[in-house]
């Protein structure tokens, strides 16, 4: 994987986290992508996941929602985090099949954390995998980053 130090915890962000964020900059996806870019955290991604955030990019609803330039500059920074550069196995199934990567991600890489805010794919009930906890937004920022809800 990336250039990440050993010391720091590795956390996957489901990627709703990074569509929330651009969309407030204020809100807690956002304060989760700068404690990452303030080098809180090291971020675990894959090809995939950059994949799929481009594509959803283009869907009508967000290109009234998000300039180019935004998705551009966030995909940009994606391949800054630690990227994922095996094949990933097909072992898990999620309600929302179109999250069931970040469960077999999860279960190679052994990132510390999952963050999510998407309550239908299922990933917030599973609550765990191997040693990942999958937490939801709030609780990542109150018991792991310490940051207080505004």
């Amino acid at each position: 994987m990336g250039a990440c130090k050993d010391a720091l915890m590795l956390v996957l962000l489901d990627s709703n986290i990074y569509f929330s964020a651009l969309i407030s900059p204020c809100n807690l996806p956002a304060r989760i992508i700068r404690a990452w870019q303030n080098g809180r955290f090291c971020l675990l991604t894959c090809q995939q996941q950059i994949d799929e955030i481009r594509e959803a990019s283009r869907n009508p609803k967000f290109r009234d929602l998000f300039q180019s330039h935004q998705i551009g500059t966030m995909l940009n920074n994606l391949y800054g985090a630690t990227l994922w550069q095996r094949q990933l196995p097909r072992k898990h199934q999620a309600a929302d099949p179109a999250d069931s990567y970040l469960l077999d991600l999860m279960d190679a890489a052994q990132p510390d954390y999952a963050v999510t805010g998407d309550k239908r794919s299922g990933l917030l009930e599973i609550g765990k995998l191997g040693r990942t906890k999958i937490l939801s937004a709030t609780a990542f920022c109150s018991s792991v980053l310490h940051l207080a809800s505004s």
